[in-house]
């Protein structure tokens, strides 16, 4: 589950903000509990607190928000106060709401919701709206003790990653393995059903596609399923991974779907951009948030190791009162891959920006990300400043808001894209040393595998090498095949022409500059 600032608890990543609607509501985050869904804030300027606790039987979980304040754009460690909590027991599969504290009002006005939303939004329970509860005062949603309400429903969790995360791959590269999370969200035993995965090109062809059948699943089990094919990235451009369950007579068809982003990029080149989005700036005024001390960051996880990062690119659409802004850099070496350690801070100046236009700043110490990614933060330094939104899919549910020095997924993530690249550089270094298991990094598979006339690998090597050559062995040993000539480019593909060879399980041992790499092979006739 998600705790949500705002105070609520999601059971999908999905967050809610001002407005909050009515509940049940189809559009915005669906699937949680909002206890005193509104708009407060936690920030280092103020003593707010939250807080997990699970009793030793672990069938009891309590959150608890404490003297938390409303967020204020005048007042900076806003105004109010505010202690409540939520309780779910599995002794009585109930749920309850309490509430010690409640003073104030959030600046924009009286808008809170309480109550209880299904995965689809068609379904919930609404307390109250915009009224805020009183002190020492509870509510309890019991579990009905007979119901017939059947709900039959299968959905995607993920692709590839628990957020669905945005890729950069290199051309050429490794192939791409399609792998998905699927859940028994409804209440009844299902019996094994189909689930279909492919990717598809910009301009919606697919490239690959796959199915594979479940297995039966009880309520709530999840299951991690892997497709045979894979995607071979030989174009540079924008993918999408899509990956859609297909229970027949599924309760809920708004779930069934994940839409992950794919960006492949000529990696031959000394200068890299990673891009998101597609540079069409959505024309909305842009992204701002009153007061000036908010901002917004993006997760980059280059498409090659080592990477040098030389450039940060924002895109400005309005800056009406002249003010400055931060590009911040942090490692991801913070809780569960959070940004954590700050590892660089560049100040722009106002009369250095440009408006409805790409601001590029290089960095005076270019970093080095041997692994991981990084997070690319834009932070403003006074009101009216706007960063470029775009609203051109697919979306690579990499962004963050940041308001104060709190983070949340940025609640728009799911239908844009905010406006910040970042420039790579590959560092030259010398292949000595590499071993195989560093190898396998740099090559893909055979494909196709088995293979009955021409076997491709793709390889993509971030250092200058001096030749690759291979040999391929049958069962009993011997050398069948081997290149004719060295191969000197760090990035392409090797093609073996098999036709002629009797059918069987092939061992290619792959040579870098004296460094080895065995691919199985597999010929069929």
């Amino acid at each position: 589950f998600w705790v949500g600032s705002n105070g609520y608890l999601g059971f999908t990543n999905g967050q809610i903000s001002a407005p909050f609607n009515s509940i049940p509501n189809v559009s915005g985050a669906q699937n949680f509990l909002a206890a005193m869904a509104c708009d407060l804030l936690f920030d280092v300027s103020n003593a707010a607190e939250c807080w997990r606790y699970v009793n030793p039987t672990n069938d009891t979980l309590i959150v608890s928000w404490i003297n938390v304040p409303f967020y204020d754009a005048v007042t900076p460690a806003g105004a109010g106060n505010n202690t409540f909590q939520i309780i779910l027991s599995a002794v009585d599969s109930s749920i309850t709401y309490q509430y010690q504290v409640q003073s104030g009002v959030p600046a924009a006005g009286t808008n809170v919701v309480i109550g209880i939303e299904n995965n689809s939004g068609s379904i919930g329970l609404q307390h109250s709206m915009n009224v805020f509860p009183p002190v020492n005062y509870a509510i309890k949603y019991y579990y009905p003790s007979n119901t017939t309400y059947v709900v039959n429903d299968a959905s995607t969790s993920y692709n590839d990653n628990t957020e669905t995360g945005g890729l950069f791959r290199s051309r050429n590269g490794s192939p791409f393995t399609m792998k998905t999370s699927v859940k028994n969200t409804g209440n009844q035993n299902l019996a094994s059903y189909n689930v279909f995965s492919r990717v598809l090109n910009a301009g919606g062809g697919t490239v690959v596609s796959d199915n594979k059948m479940t297995i039966a699943s009880t309520p709530g089990q999840t299951e991690n399923i892997t497709m045979t094919n894979t995607f071979n990235p030989t174009i540079a451009g924008t993918f999408r991974y899509v990956t859609n369950t297909q229970l027949p007579g599924d309760a809920t068809p708004s779930n069934d779907q994940k839409v992950q982003e794919i960006v492949v990029l000529d990696t031959t080149v000394t200068a890299i951009r990673l891009s998101y989005d597609n540079g069409v700036e959505a024309g909305l005024g842009g992204l701002n948030w009153t007061g000036g001390s908010g901002g917004a960051a993006i997760y980059f996880v280059p498409p090659f190791y080592p990477a040098k990062v030389t450039d940060l690119y924002t895109y400005i659409v309005a800056n009406p009162m002249s003010f400055g802004y931060s590009m911040v850099v942090y490692d991801d070496n913070g809780s569960g891959g959070a940004a954590g350690t700050k590892i660089d801070s560049i100040y722009v100046t106002a009369g250095s920006i440009f408006t409805s236009s790409w601001n590029n700043i290089v960095l005076p110490t270019p970093i080095t990300v041997n692994s991981g990614g990084l997070y690319v933060a834009w932070k403003m330094n006074g009101d009216g400043l706007t960063l470029g939104q775009n609203q051109v899919p697919p979306f690579s549910n990499r962004t963050f808001e940041i308001l104060g020095s709190t983070w949340a997924t940025y609640r728009y993530r799911e239908t844009e894209d905010l406006m910040i690249n970042i420039g790579i550089e590959k560092i030259p270094v010398s292949g000595a040393g590499i071993n195989e298991g560093a190898l396998a990094n740099y090559f893909g598979d055979f494909y196709p595998n088995p293979s009955s006339d021409l076997a491709t690998i793709n390889y993509d090597i971030p250092f200058n090498v001096k030749n690759i050559f291979y040999q391929l062995y049958d069962i009993q040993g011997r050398i069948v095949k081997l290149s004719s000539s060295d191969l000197s480019r760090n990035n392409g593909k090797l093609s073996i022409n098999v036709a002629a060879l009797d059918a069987g399980i092939y061992s290619c041992k792959i040579s870098v500059d004296g460094q080895t790499l065995t691919k199985k092979l597999v010929i069929t006739k």
